[in-house]
């Protein structure tokens, strides 16, 4: 690409502003919309592979479903003397890895605002369908007032696709990686989750977790090792960062924030001391603890003889926990059928889903609350300081939107406002 030549009678070019494996990245003038506009370009090298022609036109065909602030938009898609390209939005400003290269980690209000964005445009990614498969501070532009755009879905995935790389190629940044994805896993929206998780502590400490010498070695530390409390840096940090960080950082997908936007939600009253906690140590209880590998295991198989004793020591114990189970079975299916066909009207009782109440007040909350069903609730309100939304608007419920529950009288309902 020559400086000053312009693409499809469209976009002049003006100076090359970004290069990377697969693709450069231009400032041009946009004579349609007028204004500069960034321009990616698939590299010269690589305009005849094949495979790199379909991820870059796949990228081309999924950036345009995305509409969204915090994700840099996409104008058009083109192609010039066979090379793609696609037109996006210019931002005026540099990576996250960049800034946090010149000054340090952020303070905590900081980090909620930027991750909170980040978190918003993920989730309207998700929404799509689209996993990102590659967040990472490198593909997040942030500008002087730590407004933040997502950039770079080179390597992103239609959540109702199979995966495109079949070989046993990890795709995406490792120091960001989903233990999942290591093993060579397909992606899902909690892979994503689990880099916003990495994203944060790198937002509040000012560099990754996870460091080593080779990717093996980092890979091998998302699969076996608890990312560190941010506490260990610094101190005045609320417990809460951990608790979020944990949480998306489980070992386990299924251990993870189900969504992006409960991950919002915590978010919100990160720095009230506290308030995550209380709703997510039960949620630990289901972390699986990863075993180290003894000695033993690294032996090799064992003989046949020694596969025979063991097999007999087994057999006992296993009948005896059979027998058991069996009989535990049997009393639960008794007293199901007692209740459910002898006296059905014992599980007669209403259900309802608690809407979602987050940006309203009191008043329109329990307006809300009638409407779907909840008429029986005691709607208790707590008074929270929270600068970051509204005085008087509702920034969480006890239970959360969405949550199907069992309607009876004096069942409570907190709402947290703000004061």
């Amino acid at each position: 690409m020559v400086i000053g030549e312009v693409l499809n009678s469209r976009c002049e070019i003006k100076m090359l502003i970004g290069d990377g494996g697969m693709a450069n990245v231009y400032l041009a003038y946009d004579r349609i919309l007028r204004k500069n506009v960034a321009v990616k370009m698939l590299r010269y090298e690589l305009s005849k592979d094949e495979s790199f022609i379909k991820r870059f036109n796949r990228e081309a065909s999924q950036v345009t479903d995305l509409d969204h602030p915090n994700i840099v938009a996409s104008y058009a898609v083109g192609q010039y003397e066979e090379q793609p390209y696609i037109v996006m939005e210019y931002i005026k400003g540099k990576t996250l890895k960049d800034h946090l290269r010149e000054h340090g980690p952020l303070t905590a209000e900081e980090s909620i605002h930027v991750m909170t964005q980040i978190c918003q445009g993920v989730d309207h990614a998700h929404q799509v369908g689209l996993i990102h498969r590659d967040l990472k501070s490198q593909n997040i532009m942030i500008d002087a007032d730590l407004n933040v755009k997502i950039t770079d879905f080179g390597i992103a995935l239609s959540s109702n696709e199979a995966d495109m790389t079949q070989t046993n190629t990890i795709m995406g940044s490792v120091h960001y990686l989903a233990p999942e994805l290591a093993r060579g896993n397909i992606a899902t929206s909690a892979s994503d989750i689990y880099s916003l998780g990495i994203l944060l502590y790198e937002l509040l400490v000012g560099c990754v977790p996870f460091k080593g010498e080779g990717a093996v070695n980092i890979a091998l530390q998302h699969m076996e090792s608890c990312v560190p409390s941010v506490k260990e840096v610094d101190e005045e940090l609320s417990e809460n960062f951990d608790f979020i960080i944990k949480k998306a950082t489980q070992k386990r997908p299924t251990n993870r924030y189900p969504d992006v936007l409960e991950m919002i939600e915590d978010l919100r009253v990160a720095h009230i001391e506290g308030a995550v906690s209380d709703f997510t140590d039960d949620e630990f209880e289901k972390t699986m603890v990863i075993p180290t590998i003894a000695d033993e295991d690294l032996e090799g198989p064992e003989s046949e003889d020694d596969m025979a004793k063991s097999k007999k020591k087994r057999i006992a114990p296993l009948s005896l926990i059979n027998a058991f189970l069996f009989t535990i079975l049997l009393g639960i299916l008794s007293v199901a059928y007692f209740f459910v066909v002898i006296q059905p009207s014992f599980f007669s009782t209403d259900h309802a889903i608690v809407p979602n109440l987050i940006g309203l007040n009191e008043d329109e909350a329990q307006e809300a609350l009638d409407d779907n069903g909840l008429e029986m609730a005691t709607l208790r309100v707590r008074e929270v300081r929270n600068s970051m939304v509204t005085s008087g608007e509702v920034f969480r419920s006890t239970p959360a939107g969405d949550t199907r529950v069992r309607v009876f009288e004096n069942m409570e309902i907190v709402i947290y406002v703000a004061e």
